[in-house]
């Protein structure tokens, strides 16, 4: 279920919300994989699922989208599609317990989510509503799947009718209905959830129930394959490959039947764009700057292999020798030994193909979804994100997404910063997930997000990358070398997820760039230290070798003493305080 959030009510939302109810167009709503289409307010907005997310049931989620449809002008209200498959496989597999429609290239996907709930699977909408309501001591059923004829045309349906408690709403409660369709091999439910005004209220308000009557009653069956094919060769172009045209089938399907989207391929993303769907006119600006923003990612890719290579196959990282890393135990002074020369190549037959690496060994294709999205609101509802984001990446979901308009929000080059941020993110997150690798554990946030504000700091002109240094974290790092207040060394490098995203994660940020622009920019410093140097790189080797953070940090700054630690320290300290400590202007 989804939180309803309260929003701040506006004196323009409030004198246009009888208008806007008063003048409610509807359209044709078709949900293909769940096989109907019913009718929706024409300003009832459409969604996508977020990829990845463990919605084995959800196939649509639908909301207002403007405060002057929202009840009372402050909350949210939901209409969502959920399909529930009755199949029972005989072999114990999952193909049976998949929806109908779901296109080949996406069975592989739902399979992995499905493995994640095992044994907790619900077969129909019953089974479901319980599960949901199980916890919710106040929450009532009202209506229990009374059986309704459908009309004209329209799909019979047993409808449902509960209250649920619900903080985040005026009554602090929930009204819900929902239509259950009987479709043989499955069961799909259209529910509305509509938060009460007063908690003397039965059910909505009788403009609100004008709206839920007519969409409740309007299922019709469609053919689950009806708007899966698209013969649109030029925008398939670069899924030129098996495992391309699956993950393309799948970001397909996020957003297949909603207006406002589209998509198109590149070599090494998927890109969905959307604009305003109540004014097409904007579509070509949106996918013009889908294009530009796609085509620098695409040259910031070739920036981050320049630092991090992947192998001939392209499907994983170079692994290094594990001789080249430092044992923590042996008597070293940090600089790693030099690795042993490579074994021959066995002979071959002349022109004979070399022998393929044992399909184990392979890495995973990892066609990349770049989601940008026109408007701020837009964003924010797809991501659940707080104010003042503008770009986020899923180490869940995999998929970058950011808000077109960041310039005009945070200024000039801000969202080709927070591009090439977040997607370092999920360049790294693809990068430091190799098959050989011993743990999985996630990256420190020191050198994660140090390195996604250090490449956030690179600007594509006529001669190519120019580092200009950040314009965001350019004061932090400034303040904290004048007032000393920043974290000792030795205790960030070491520090978890939960500390460095506490109240003052910005300065901890800022600290975490400056950190890696110094090891990384500052090697004709006064009195630089070799091993300063090594220790970016000798901390990649761990994390692939190893996949241990602790280890990684303790082997790139590999016994250091207090008086290590301060050189470093006040080598950082004159680096940020001096001319080469770029301001990002």
């Amino acid at each position: 279920m989804f939180w309803i959030r309260k929003v701040a009510l506006t004196i323009g939302a409030a004198l246009t919300f009888a208008a806007a109810l008063a003048a409610q167009q509807w359209r044709t709503e078709a949900v293909p994989d769940a096989g109907i289409e019913f009718d929706a307010p024409s300003r009832l907005e459409r969604l996508p699922m977020q990829l990845g997310e463990a919605a084995l049931y959800q196939r649509a989620r639908l909301r207002p989208k403007d405060e002057a449809d929202f009840v009372r002008a402050q909350y949210y209200w939901y209409c969502d599609v959920y399909v529930f498959s009755k199949k029972e496989s005989a072999d114990g597999g999952d193909d049976a317990a998949l929806p109908e429609g779901v296109p080949e290239e996406m069975k592989k996907q739902l399979k992995e989510l499905m493995a994640q709930f095992a044994g907790k699977r619900h077969r129909n909408f019953k089974a479901w509503l319980d599960a949901e309501l199980e916890e919710l001591k106040e929450a009532k059923i009202e209506v229990s799947g009374k059986a309704k004829k459908g009309k004209g045309g329209k799909l019979d349906f047993a409808h449902w009718v509960w209250r649920k408690p619900d903080d985040w709403t005026a009554a602090k409660v929930t009204y819900c209905e929902a239509a259950v369709y009987d479709l043989g091999d499955r069961e799909v439910a259209l529910v509305i959830e509509m938060p009460l005004e007063t908690e003397s209220q039965k059910k909505p308000k009788s403009k609100w129930t004008t709206l839920i009557d007519r969409i409740i009653a309007s299922g019709r069956a469609i053919d689950p394959d009806s708007a899966t094919a698209d013969d649109d060769q030029k925008r398939d172009k670069y899924a030129d490959t098996p495992e391309k045209k699956e993950a393309l089938a799948a970001a397909k399907a996020n957003i297949q039947g909603l207006q406002g989207w589209d998509y198109f391929t590149s070599p090494n993303y998927v890109v969905l764009y959307s604009w305003d769907f109540e004014k097409p006119d904007e579509r070509s600006k949106a996918k013009k700057d889908a294009i530009y923003y796609s085509s620098r990612l695409e040259k910031m890719r070739e920036l981050y292999l320049s630092n991090y290579p992947l192998d001939a196959t392209g499907t994983k990282a170079v692994m290094p020798d594990k001789k080249s890393i430092p044992d923590l135990e042996g008597p070293t002074t940090g600089v790693p030994t030099t690795p042993p020369p490579p074994a021959p190549a066995e002979a071959t037959a002349e022109g004979a193909e070399p022998p393929a690496p044992p399909a184990e060994k392979l890495g995973k294709l990892r066609y990349s979804v770049f989601r940008l999205c026109a408007t701020y609101d837009q964003f924010m509802k797809y991501g659940q994100s707080p104010p003042g984001v503008v770009g986020w990446f899923s180490p869940m979901s995999k998929e970058l997404v950011v808000f077109l308009g960041g310039d005009q929000m945070m200024g000039s080059g801000a969202t080709e910063t927070v591009t090439y941020h977040e997607g370092w993110h999920q360049f790294a997150d693809f990068y430091f997930d190799h098959p050989d690798t011993e743990k999985q554990q996630q990256l420190h946030r020191w050198f994660d997000e140090g390195h996604g504000d250090y490449f956030g700091s690179f600007r594509w002109g006529q001669s190519g990358w120019k580092y200009v240094g950040s314009k965001m974290r350019y004061e932090d790092c400034k303040q904290m070398v004048r007032k000393g207040d920043y974290v000792p060394f030795k205790e960030i490098v070491h520090w978890d997820i939960r500390r460095f995203y506490s109240k003052d994660a910005p300065y901890y940020y800022a600290q975490a760039f400056s950190m890696i622009d110094f090891l990384r920019r500052g090697e004709k410093s006064s009195g630089w230290d070799p091993r300063w140097g090594q220790a970016l790189d000798m901390y990649r080797k761990v994390m692939l070798v190893y996949g241990d953070t602790k280890r990684a940090s303790d082997t790139a700054f590999l016994k250091f003493t207090d008086a290590d630690w301060k050189a470093l320290e006040d080598a950082w300290k004159a680096w940020v305080a001096g001319p080469n400590f770029l301001n990002g202007r």
